[in-house]
């Protein structure tokens, strides 16, 4: 029983730090907006009286010209980051319900596992060998897995019934190509990224590019559909997870 509890905290801690960091991204945004509502209010008023004013204002259009003029606007490079910071959050929210779930219930680790040498014998905490040894349990299956894969592994290993929409589901697939497209590749689709889109999705897809086209100009849209769709996953996850606590450690116990 007692580990059942400090799953479902873990589980509701996590979505709370989920939550926040979405709460982050919308108040970065507000914040993006509100300073080139400033700039624009300024350019209508005719700089105010302020001498200050103007040279801060010629200044900040002289930057963002030069920035659009780069290839990347401000807009942009708002919104690319945010795009990031909001995926690996939601990455994160799966990293830590997979941890408390093999931390509280070992035996779903397997019959047989690794354990480093170095941690085992050498570093002498038999707390710290346990905790990386579930880290790279967990890694593994969020580093070499797509969100399907990582999505079914949660179902599988642990009998759970997650009923997420298969739109939904295809929309958080595209939106991780999107982000490996930014990250890795300056926001423009390449050969990798077709490839994937027509093994996996086949028809699916919500946001169609061709080869050489950058997503850029749909990034507002992909940040929408992210943060409404994931935060609507986890909040499923978590009340799952919790919901069937007592069903997984009942299971664990018999294995």
């Amino acid at each position: 029983m007692k580990n059942t509890i400090q799953l479902e905290n873990s589980i509701r801690t996590a979505l709370e730090d989920f939550k926040r960091r979405l709460d982050q991204q919308r108040l970065f945004q507000i914040q993006n907006l509100l300073l080139k509502a400033i700039y624009q209010e300024v350019i209508r008023s005719k700089y105010c009286q302020s001498l200050v004013i103007q040279n801060l204002s010629l200044e900040y259009e002289d930057f963002y010209q030069k920035l659009r003029g780069s290839g990347r606007s401000y807009e942009n490079i708002v919104n690319e980051k945010s795009l990031v910071d909001t995926y690996s959050a939601f990455e994160n929210f799966l990293f830590d319900c997979f941890y408390a779930l093999y931390k509280f219930f070992p035996k779903y680790l397997g019959a047989e596992i690794t354990i480093s040498i170095v941690d085992l014998f050498i570093n002498d905490d038999l707390e710290m060998c346990k905790k990386n040894l579930i880290e790279n349990k967990v890694k593994k299956i969020i580093q070499s897995n797509n969100i399907l894969n990582i999505l079914d592994h949660l179902n599988k290993d642990f009998k759970l019934k997650i009923i997420i929409d298969e739109e939904e589901k295809y929309i958080l697939y595209e939106i991780s190509l999107i982000r490996n497209l930014i990250v890795h590749n300056n926001g423009i689709v390449n050969l990798i990224y077709i490839d994937q889109v027509q093994k996996f999705l086949k028809g699916r897809v919500k946001y169609p590019f061709s080869e050489g086209r950058t997503v850029l100009d749909k990034l507002e849209d992909l940040l929408d559909d992210l943060k409404s769709i994931s935060l609507k996953v986890c909040e499923k996850i978590a009340s799952k997870i919790i919901e069937d606590s007592l069903r997984i450690q009942k299971y664990h116990d018999s294995k």
